[in-house]
């Protein structure tokens, strides 16, 4: 059987950043010899990274003989609930195998969180989640998917990043040099703020679990305790965490004090030591839509995928254990033969708790993957505001991006024309005399830090009991005062505080999204249901999504219950796709599509 895969070498978004280690792609590896090294691998799980470069593992499908599509004559009909990166990725593996596929996407565009909706009144004709980052070392399915609709064209690499700190010296994160061991070890001696004796005391307890990771073992030990927790349990040093470990608690997007320690260990892991080219990226020159999803989109239709905007799931129609039909909040109804509910947290818990069961059989089934389904929890409500502003900072030669760990509520600071080709049209077209930046500032962690130096805001966020108290005040503020307490913080950022009293320009010059889905990585969590969790309760449904196991079922080294690492959530969601739409096929004993996970 010949493996589907494309020749990333073959794109001038990839070809010129050395080392980039995609498994089975640029090696050209056969399934044969690949199989030889997923054993090798696991024989060899626990031993120090220097000696897996380049090893990785790969989801089979359940069948690895069978039909290369369906038969002709057989037509089956698959329902993907969500237009999000998993659905349509979902819907692009099952429409090559022969399936009639139709997404439905409640919102009036296509992307989920990497959406741009277009809009009339911003400057630039769209307003968008925010900068997302597409990492070499973990999105190796997803870069394949990149590459076979031909978005690959529309991103440039980044291979460095800029941190800003309160009371540090700025850093900068690079994989240099580009081998293991020593590309980590790099980050720590160029560090102006992390001595060696503070390396030696957080050797025992951060970098031999990273250098022997094991993914199993790090979630069974460690995933009921919090990483703030486990830090001060093996005494971290203070500049060893406010450095790196801070780092990545910041970006996961949830709240510092309850992230599991398993999970920071895995994203540690992920971003650090994985692979030698670890830190190296790109990023797309434009809006989310125009660069990534608009090719999904285009290459969808021309296979005959059909993608219905405004169609939001009211409730499933479920008759004894199978799902028969959808049900929207337009009165409409589809019947369907598979179901792929590729939505978030918060979506899922909504559609499957408002399903009713047409019998007591399927009540009962629902009620199983009801209680399986809401033992998730999201991360707190989180705010991205992108400003047109009519000035520009004291240093406007700092890089695109700029993580602030410290400067809580803000996160991190794009300056979004010096990468996205719309943004930068809108400055160059100012008139002579007249500034002109647009930033985008990402705010995570919503609470305390909500609030931290506006005093306007202090009783409003201290009378909140909970996250759902905290996403309703939220919504409650305008833009205006949503922008007052991130320009307080602003103030604070090196380089940037002039922009703090920029006046943004009239007529959509100020767009804050406000969003309460994103996965949550607190302690408990990392028991997550697989794309198949609702078998034997519902056998014709199946769940994609940044938030799923990627764990595979049967097939040579995949047996049940083997749960595999997934990089962080865009790469994760690709992955879990490709796993759910291999369920699906084997069904039919259809060969499904061979999934890279790390």
């Amino acid at each position: 059987m010949q493996r589907r895969f494309v020749n990333p070498l073959q794109s001038s978004a990839w070809s010129n950043q050395s080392n980039v280690t995609l498994l089975a792609t640029n090696k050209g590896i056969p399934p044969s010899v690949e199989k030889i090294l997923l054993k090798l691998n696991k024989a060899l799980t626990g031993v120090a990274p220097c000696l897996l470069t380049d090893f990785g593992r790969v989801v089979e499908p359940p069948i690895t003989k069978g039909f290369s599509k369906l038969p002709p004559g057989k037509e089956k009909k698959v329902a993907v609930v969500g237009a999000g990166l998993s659905g349509l990725i979902s819907a692009l593996e099952l429409v090559k195998l022969g399936y009639k596929v139709d997404v439905y996407e409640g919102k009036d565009f296509v992307g989920g969180r990497l959406g741009a909706k277009p809009s009339d009144t911003s400057p630039s004709g769209y307003w968008e989640h925010g900068l997302h980052h597409f990492f070499h070392n973990v999105y190796d399915y997803l870069m394949q998917k990149i590459l076979e609709v031909g978005a690959d064209k529309k991103f440039k690499p980044v291979n460095e990043v800029f941190l800003e700190f309160e009371d540090y010296e700025p850093e900068i994160f690079e994989a240099r040099p580009n081998s293991h061991l020593l590309n980590t070890l790099g980050i720590i001696w160029r560090s102006p703020n992390v001595s060696l004796w503070d390396s030696i005391r957080s050797s025992p307890g951060m970098l031999l679990p990273l250098f022997f990771y094991n993914h199993e073992r790090v979630f069974r030990d460690l995933d009921s305790i919090t990483m703030v927790e486990y830090c001060r349990k093996k005494k971290i040093s203070k500049p060893f965490f406010d450095i790196f470990i801070k780092t990545v608690l910041t970006v996961s997007l949830n709240r510092i004090e309850e992230v599991s320690a398993a999970q920071v260990f895995h994203l540690m892991w992920t971003f650090f030591i994985r692979k030698p080219d670890a830190m190296r990226r790109v990023v797309p020159t434009d809006n989310h839509y125009t660069s990534l999803i608009l090719p999904f989109q285009e290459h969808l239709t021309q296979l005959g995928v059909e993608i219905h905007l405004g169609f939001r799931v009211d409730h499933l129609k479920v008759e004894g254990n199978c799902i028969k039909g959808l049900g929207f909040t337009n009165n409409e109804t589809e019947s369907c033969d598979y179901l792929v509910l590729a939505t978030d947290i918060r979506g899922t818990k909504e559609i499957v708790s408002a399903s009713l069961g047409e019998d007591k059989v399927a009540a009962a089934n629902l009620e199983k993957v009801r209680s399986r389904v809401n033992r998730l929890r999201t991360s707190p409500p989180y705010i991205v505001a992108r400003a047109y502003l009519l000035g520009e900072p004291e240093n406007p030669h700092l890089p695109d991006v700029i993580e602030t760990p410290e400067n809580q509520l803000i996160d991190l600071v794009f300056q979004a024309h010096k990468t996205e080709k719309n943004e930068a049209a809108w400055v160059q077209a100012a008139p002579a005399g007249e500034n002109r930046w647009v930033i985008e500032v990402h705010a995570y962690d919503l609470g305390p830090t909500f609030a931290r130096k506006d005093e306007k805001l202090q009783n409003k966020v201290a009378q909140c009991s909970g996250d759902d108290e905290l996403w309703e005040l939220i919504q409650s503020l305008s833009d205006e005062e949503l922008w007052a307490a991130i320009k307080e913080e602003l103030r604070d950022i090196g380089g940037l505080s002039a922009l703090a009293d920029a006046p943004y320009v009239a007529n959509g010059g100020l767009q804050i999204g406000r969003y309460y889905n994103f996965t949550g990585f607190q302690v408990g969590q990392g028991d997550r249901p697989a794309p198949f969790f609702a078998e034997p309760h519902l056998s014709n449904f199946v769940v994609a999504g940044d938030w799923v196991a990627l764990q595979g079922k049967d097939g040579v080294g995949n047996g049940p219950g083997q749960i595999y690492p997934g990089g962080n959530l865009m790469g994760h969601a690709a992955a879990a796709a490709g796993i759910a739409a291999g369920i699906i096929a084997a069904k039919d004993n259809v060969v499904g599509p061979y999934v890279p996970v790390i």
